[in-house]
């Protein structure tokens, strides 16, 4: 728990995942990679970076939350927060994609049983971010997404 061995294993294991699912999505022109193994929404976040002032596009898994998204910054369990959860903490405004469909979006960080409840929400559709909150020895944070008009 919270060990560099820990860290290693899921940070490895965590950017193959996300590198092969880009590419996924690139290749099959976004037919693929929508779904998470077992059918868990893959939600697509672009964020503008804190330092850098590029977007950055990530691939999250996201659980409906009426006309909004929660995404968490679990990091598979690691103790390091997300590079996403930064920018969105520095720029509440960005992009969200959903099913092909991009559009503006404002980002919310969680509090309190309002967080609680959004992470419980996560876990209901995807059960290792359970295990992910035991290891992580951090709050994970979490953020609602919502679509702007």
């Amino acid at each position: 728990m919270g060990s560099r061995a820990y860290d290693l294993v899921w940070g490895t294991a965590l950017t193959s995942t996300r590198v092969v699912h880009q590419a996924l999505v690139r290749v099959s022109g976004g037919r693929l990679g929508q779904r998470f193994p077992g059918g868990a929404q893959v939600v697509w976040v672009t964020t503008l970076g804190r330092r850098s002032g590029i977007w950055r596009r990530t691939p999250l898994l996201g659980a409906r939350d009426g006309d909004s998204w929660v995404v968490a910054g679990s990091n598979a369990g690691q103790e390091q927060v997300p590079a996403w959860v930064h920018n969105m903490r520095a720029h509440d405004q960005g992009r969200l994609e959903v099913d092909g469909v991009e559009s503006e979006a404002a980002f919310v960080e969680l509090h309190d049983q309002e967080r609680a409840d959004a992470y419980a929400r996560l876990v209901g559709i995807w059960k290792s971010f359970a295990m992910y909150e035991r290891n992580a020895q951090r709050a994970i944070p979490v953020f609602r997404v919502t679509r702007q008009s």
